[in-house]
């Protein structure tokens, strides 16, 4: 939701840091596996205690996160390929995140298994709505928004940081919103399935 409120406000920032980057020579492919790499690492500096490192490297490679997209579409590479390799990339971070976060906090186990669910199932209907309706943003394929996004991700992922001892009633309330955002795409693309075929019908007639 901030992402695609906020996002076009601050995205001036990003192409002027984008086009840095572009002077240099850097590639979007290399910006997202620097981001990869750093969100590993904050992953990581949990199991070593490290919170605050964690949540400084966090940002950080949130920020390559978004700068790869915007350098992509600067040098006109954009590609639905570069895109989903870039969300399994944050997949892949945000769940070894949590799961890093319940070996040093054993007490929120529970809420992490309920996270990877509601990620599997919000991942999924995501997929199938970015195949299932038509692209009409600047990004390389349909872009539905939801509750939880990835800048409510970080800021969730923040407050678990700062706030060890309750990270495990946030990530309850954010397990919700992830739940809810995957529950009502899923019904918008019922939906959308059933006027396609309401539409197939009427012209087979």
């Amino acid at each position: 939701m901030i992402d695609t409120r906020l996002r076009k406000h601050v995205q001036f920032l990003f192409n002027f840091l984008a086009s840095f980057c572009a002077r240099f020579g850097v590639t979007p492919n290399q910006l997202t596996v620097i981001g990869f790499l750093l969100g590993i690492a904050s992953a990581v500096s949990i199991l070593w205690g490290a919170l605050f490192p964690a949540l400084i490297l966090l940002w950080i490679s949130g920020l390559f996160d978004v700068l790869d997209g915007s350098l992509a579409r600067i040098k006109g590479t954009s590609s639905a390929l570069g895109a989903f390799i870039d969300m399994i990339f944050d997949r892949v971070v945000e769940v070894l995140f949590v799961i890093f976060f319940a070996l040093v906090f054993p007490e929120s186990s529970l809420a992490v298994m309920a996270f990877l669910g509601a990620v599997i199932f919000n991942f999924s209907t995501f997929m199938l709505a970015g195949n299932l309706f038509q692209n009409a943003g600047e990004k390389s394929m349909h872009y539905d928004a939801g509750l939880a996004e990835r800048t409510e991700t970080f800021i969730v992922f923040s407050l678990m940081l700062l706030m060890p001892d309750y990270g495990v009633w946030i990530l309850w309330v954010f397990d919700a919103l992830i739940l809810w955002t995957g529950v009502t795409r899923f019904i918008k693309i019922l939906y959308q399935v059933r006027e396609n075929d309401k539409n197939g019908n009427t012209k087979n007639k």
